[in-house]
Order: structure tokens, then C-alpha cells, then sequence
């Protein structure tokens, strides 16, 4: 077999590589750069930046106390709202709590449902008269 036979199978085979991802890739369904609320989140942008603002202007971030089944989270004042757990590989996976912290400033989370990984969780709470956003990343182990 000469030089020119090993460069046309090189080439045929570099050809069917770029075709199979070709196809796979239109054939695919999912496409994870995109949110499906996407519309939604652009118009209540407005109202998570100053929700943001809210927090570090009141230095009212929540602090996160990561126990082994549970989730021990502090605020600065009594708050009632929903902590939001999006995982970072499966969408099927993320849970939304509600919290209520009553006269007092913390709040128990079971982490039981759970699954061990990375997590983003987003904190959505009303203390006051005031609306409030946080966003952290956690591991859960």
C-alpha cells in the first residue's frame, strides 16, 4: 500500500468522523446553552439586580452550615421564602424548598432527597419589607 491509498483512507475516515457529529448533533433535542425561561429571566432581571443590591447593601447574606442530612441556614433577620437547588448536570434533578423561619432567623433544609455533587443554589427571601437574592454554590457530600 502506497503514501496516496493511507491519504485517501485518512481522509475518508476524518470525512465520517465530521459527518457523525454532524448528524449527531442535529439530531439532538437538548441543548443545555439555552434556558427555557430564557424570555422570563430577561425581563425580571431588573428586579434580581436590586434584590442582589438589597443583600449587599443590608449585609444580609444568609450564612450556610452544611451538616450531614440537613442544611442549617442563618439569617440576619426572620424571612420567609424558597431556596432553589439546581444541579450542575441534570436538570431533572433540582429541588425548590420554602423557608420560614418564624420569630426566629434560621431555617432547616433535609438534604435526604438530595443527591452527593455540586449544587447552585439560589436564595429568594423577604425579611421585612425588603426582598432579598443570593446565590452560592455548595458541594453536598
Amino acid at each position: 500500500m502506497n503514501w496516496g491509498t493511507k491519504l485517501v483512507i485518512a481522509m475518508a475516515l476524518f470525512m465520517a468522523f465530521i459527518i457523525a457529529l454532524s448528524t449527531k448533533m442535529i439530531l439532538s433535542d437538548k441543548d443545555d446553552l439555552v434556558d427555557k425561561d430564557y424570555y422570563e429571566k430577561g425581563l425580571n432581571y431588573d428586579l434580581d439586580y436590586q434584590r442582589k443590591q438589597n443583600m449587599e447593601n443590608d449585609k444580609a447574606e444568609p450564612r450556610i452550615e452544611l451538616e450531614p442530612k440537613s442544611m442549617k441556614v442563618v439569617f440576619v433577620q426572620p424571612a420567609t421564602g424558597t431556596v432553589t437547588f439546581a444541579h450542575s448536570k441534570d436538570r431533572r434533578l433540582d429541588r425548590k424548598f420554602t423557608i420560614n423561619t418564624g420569630n426566629s432567623s434560621e431555617a432547616v433544609i433535609s438534604l435526604i432527597d438530595i443527591e452527593h455533587g455540586s449544587w447552585h443554589l439560589t436564595f429568594e427571601w423577604k425579611s421585612g419589607d425588603k426582598m432579598y437574592m443570593f446565590k452560592k454554590e455548595v458541594f453536598i457530600q
